[in-house]
């Protein structure tokens, strides 16, 4: 049987996301998966957007799924 998405998915969440190729970063709350027991858990209070994620956020690459939260160098 599967999973309910707030039983798989039960973490609240805060991001500033594109929704579409505008590039505009607005509030989104999300779900995401539980921290398990061997992954490090830790409160980003800044992140920079480096030049991929710009492509990514406004779909240069033809791949993105909106909406998309970038940031990853933390």
């Amino acid at each position: 049987m599967a999973k309910s998405p707030e039983t798989e998915h039960p973490v609240k969440a805060f991001g500033l996301a594109a929704r579409d190729t505008s590039g505009v970063l607005s509030p989104l709350k999300f779900s995401r998966r539980a921290t398990a027991e061997k992954d490090v858990r830790f409160k980003v209070l800044y992140c920079g957007i480096c030049h991929s994620d710009l492509h990514m956020v406004k779909n240069e690459w033809g791949m993105t799924q909106y909406p998309v939260v970038p940031g990853y160098e933390i």
